[in-house]
C-alpha cells in the first residue's frame, strides 16, 4: 500500500511539471466592494482533518480559493476504508452595506490512476446557511485511465442563491472525493504547489 502511494505522489510530481498552471475563471469587468473580509473559517472530515486546510481572498474580491494538503481517496483489493474521502467547510464572510455575492465558478485541477472498473466521482456543493438553494456539480472518471483533468464548473448568476444583503453571510461548501469498483485507483487535486485547491469565483450586486 505504501509502495503504491508513494507511486502516485511521484506521478503527481511530474503531472504538475508537465502540465501549466489552471488559469484563474473570468467572470469579466464588474464593480465589486473592497471592504470584504473572511473573518471565520471553520471545517471538518476525513478529507481536511486539523490543520490541513486554509483559505485566501484574493485581493480584487472576485474569488477565493481554498487549499487543502490530505484530500486524496485510495482503493486497492486490501483497502476500501479510504475511498471515500470528504470535507465540510464553512466560511464567515462579511459584507459592505448595500452588496452581496453568489458562486458563479469553481475550478479545480486533479490527477486519477484508476484501474479497469473502478471509477472516481468528484463532487462540490455550495450553499448559504439557512438557505434551500445548493448548487452542485459532479464529475465521473473511469478506469481505465492515468491521467491529469483540469475540471470549470459554471453557474447561471444567482442559480445558487446570494449571500443576506449587507452583512455576514456563512458559506458552506461540501466536497467529497469517491472510488468505486474492484482493483486499484486513487484521485488527488493537485496544484504546482503539490496543495490540493480550489478556486471559487464570485459575482457581486448592489441590493
Amino acid at each position: 500500500m505504501f509502495s503504491f502511494i508513494r507511486e502516485i505522489s511521484s506521478l503527481v510530481a511530474i503531472a504538475a511539471l508537465l502540465v501549466p498552471t489552471l488559469a484563474a475563471p473570468a467572470v469579466g469587468a464588474v464593480s465589486v466592494p473592497q471592504d470584504v473580509s473572511i473573518d471565520k473559517i471553520i471545517y471538518g472530515g476525513t478529507g481536511c482533518p486539523r490543520d490541513s486546510a486554509y483559505v485566501n481572498l484574493a485581493s480584487d474580491k472576485q474569488s477565493f480559493t481554498a487549499y487543502f494538503n490530505r484530500f486524496t481517496a485510495f482503493i486497492d483489493k486490501d483497502n476500501i476504508k479510504n475511498s471515500r474521502k470528504f470535507c465540510q467547510l464553512s466560511l464567515a464572510v462579511d459584507t459592505p452595506p448595500g452588496w452581496q455575492f453568489t458562486v458563479v465558478q469553481t475550478s479545480f485541477t486533479g490527477f486519477a490512476t484508476l484501474g479497469a472498473g473502478v471509477t472516481a466521482t468528484h463532487t462540490s456543493t455550495t450553499y448559504f446557511a439557512g438557505s434551500s438553494d445548493e448548487q452542485s456539480f459532479s464529475t465521473p472518471i473511469r478506469g481505465p485511465t492515468n491521467q491529469e483533468f483540469s475540471v470549470r464548473s459554471t453557474s447561471i448568476v444567482g442559480t445558487g442563491g446570494w449571500s443576506p444583503c449587507g452583512t455576514q453571510a456563512l458559506l458552506n461548501i461540501k466536497s467529497e472525493l469517491r472510488l468505486a469498483g474492484e482493483g486499484y485507483g486513487a484521485i488527488i487535486e493537485i496544484k504546482a504547489t503539490g496543495n490540493v485547491s480550489r478556486m471559487y469565483a464570485l459575482q457581486w450586486r448592489t441590493c
